[in-house]
């Protein structure tokens, strides 16, 4: 699918810099938009602005930004009002893990704005804009341990379902519109974060994609589906837990990730 036809000029990518971002931003170039790079390492946002155009000849703005800033969305906001903007990939997300309350709060505050304040923001925003013309996408990555409670992630977990809840409920107000929202959940997926973070359990790990396979298999859903979860071996898994009880599930998760402690 040409999602430059289809959407418009312009895709912006939050979180682009490595993993499932630039992965999202190659994608949208490939599909023949022109792309919105944005992320808080300029330096490398602008190498990989040039890795994308040298590919696929297609345009790329870098646009710096800790999204954890108060007025973060307003900055990006500002900064695209005069393009053609097609679609919104929300990829960036802010998690610790440890003992909850071993934490610092103001960490629980930092990840607040960028999993929740910044994003709804845009949400909203670009929702209204998208649907004033009648056209546009928004994809949200999900993540499974938005979809129950996560032992020693508890607070990245809770604001993960949020994202994904408020997705899913914007998806179907949009239904019957030209406007594609899909909440995209991500299993393990190898990127530098889940690499750093990765579960003890060598069955979880050796089901880990790759961040070009969520993204080819997440972006062919738009138009089909409100919420998709990307692998196959994932959705078996999905319906496998989904006949334990929830605190089997929080048992066994903790068990996971317990050495993170």
């Amino acid at each position: 699918m040409d999602f430059r036809e289809k959407y418009g000029q312009w895709a912006i990518v939050l979180g682009a810099t490595e993993g499932i971002g630039k992965a999202a931003a190659f994608e949208f170039a490939r599909r023949g938009m022109d792309v919105v790079l944005v992320g808080r390492r300029k330096e490398a946002l602008e190498a990989l602005a040039k890795e994308i155009h040298v590919e696929t000849g297609q345009e790329i703005k870098v646009l710096p930004q800790d999204l954890s800033e108060y007025d973060a969305a307003e900055k990006l906001i500002s900064a695209t009002k005069d393009l053609d903007m097609g679609a919104v990939n929300y990829v960036a997300c802010l998690h610790a893990m440890g003992e909850y309350n071993k934490i610092n709060y103001e960490t629980y505050e930092q990840m607040y704005r960028v999993n929740i304040r910044t994003f709804s923001r845009l949400l909203h925003y670009f929702i209204g804009k998208f649907k004033e013309r009648n056209r546009g996408a928004f994809i949200t990555i999900g993540s499974l341990s938005g979809w129950t409670s996560l032992p020693f992630c508890a607070e990245y977990a809770a604001q993960k379902s949020y994202m994904m809840l408020v997705t899913e409920g914007v998806a179907y107000e949009c239904k019957n519109t030209n406007v594609d929202v899909l909440l995209l959940t991500a299993g393990a997926t190898i990127t530098p974060t889940w690499l750093k973070n990765k579960p003890a359990d060598p069955k979880a790990v050796a089901v880990a994609m790759y961040p070009e396979d969520v993204v080819k298999d997440g972006f062919d859903q738009l138009g089909k589906t409100y919420s998709y979860l990307a692998g196959e071996i994932n959705r078996e898994n999905m319906q496998k837990n989904r006949c334990l009880d929830r605190n089997e599930v929080i048992e066994k998760l903790g068990k996971m990730f317990e050495h993170l402690a």
